[in-house]
């Protein structure tokens, strides 16, 4: 049996519950004493599982990530709430919060993953084990993992707490919303996980250049409010805000406030609003009948030459060119 559903049919030994098999796929639902949840495994490429873990539990849980007689790699990343690693050979502890990753290697180790009773904790792991398979992409997938153990295991044992990293928590989350099954369903889901393992190299290396150290001077709490500004802005990308409208609604400094944004988007406020109105109008060409001086008020701007100078540049021509390409296809598909 895959170490990764190994693990799940452990955990519900423990909770209780229900396993549904899909194909490579296994679901774990629970809602007892113990508390609900559910825990989503999928045994992907040779050596590489995925598990997601969304969690409420009565009574503290361990949930032992002990490493195989081969070496191993664990991303763990926190997408809501907070846990406790447990490393009982180090006799050591780390809290990791939430929009966080811990990469932790090495050989023969026992981790275990705490959660405390009474609090609502979602979580992912991607382990990558140094095993051999027989699928037809082994050589494609052993070499990704070659590249893996040679950055993140020099040593015997390698411990790493990530800065907070929101684009990895929305690319995890797009792996409950997929609605494709079979094949199909595998191939997004792999597609997802090797795009995180990138996301989480580029992290990692960004955190060892000391480019994310301006983080530090927001507390957490803080980051949850920018956090929750920048969801704002993605489902309302044509509201007028200002800084004094973000500064109000979530009592943060304007210095704060770009300095989250910094954190999470790389980009300033204003340029986090042009960027997904932007968005919302290329979507707007793509599915409905509006005109670009139609577009260009429903988005939220007010100078139809400005959005097409930001839109040139971003997609190197101008709204109408892409316009008339974007509607052309559409009705001769």
């Amino acid at each position: 049996m895959n170490a990764t559903h190994a693990k799940l049919n452990q955990l519900n030994n423990s909770l209780g519950g229900s396993i549904s098999i899909y194909d490579t796929e296994r679901i774990l639902m629970f809602d007892n004493h113990k508390g609900t949840g559910r825990v989503q495994s999928v045994e992907l490429e040779s050596g590489i599982g995925y598990s997601q873990f969304d969690l409420s539990v009565k009574e503290e849980v361990k949930l032992n990530l002990k490493n195989p007689s081969n070496r191993s790699l664990f991303f763990i990343y926190c997408l809501e709430g907070s846990f406790t690693l447990k490393l009982p050979t180090s006799k050591s502890t780390i809290e990791v919060d939430s929009l966080r990753t811990v990469i932790l290697g090495g050989k023969e180790e026992d981790v275990d993953i705490v959660l405390e009773p009474g609090k609502k904790v979602h979580f992912s792991v991607i382990q990558v084990t140094d095993g051999h398979g027989s699928e037809a992409s082994v050589e494609k997938t052993e070499k990704l993992k070659s590249q893996l153990f040679s950055q993140f295991l020099k040593n015997k044992k390698y411990e790493y707490v990530g800065t907070v990293n929101l684009k990895i928590k929305e690319h995890l989350l797009q792996i409950k919303s997929i609605a494709q099954t079979g094949v199909v369903r595998k191939l997004l889901i792999e597609g997802i996980v090797h795009f995180t393992l990138a996301l989480e190299i580029l992290h990692y290396n960004s955190d060892s250049s000391k480019k994310t150290l301006h983080e530090s001077s927001l507390t957490k709490r803080e980051l949850l409010r920018v956090e929750d500004a920048i969801e704002e802005i993605r489902k309302k990308p044509e509201y007028p805000y200002s800084i004094d409208y973000f500064v109000r609604k979530y009592g943060l400094s304007a210095a704060k406030l770009q300095s989250g944004f910094k954190v999470f988007t790389g980009s300033t406020v204003a340029s986090c609003i042009k960027n997904q109105r932007l968005d919302l109008a290329e979507k707007l060409i793509q599915e409905t009948d509006l005109n670009v001086s139609e577009i260009v008020y429903t988005i939220g701007f007010s100078s139809r030459s400005y959005f097409s100078k930001i839109f040139n540049r971003r997609f190197k021509c101008s709204p109408k060119d892409y316009l008339t390409k974007a509607r052309g296809t559409r009705l001769s598909a």
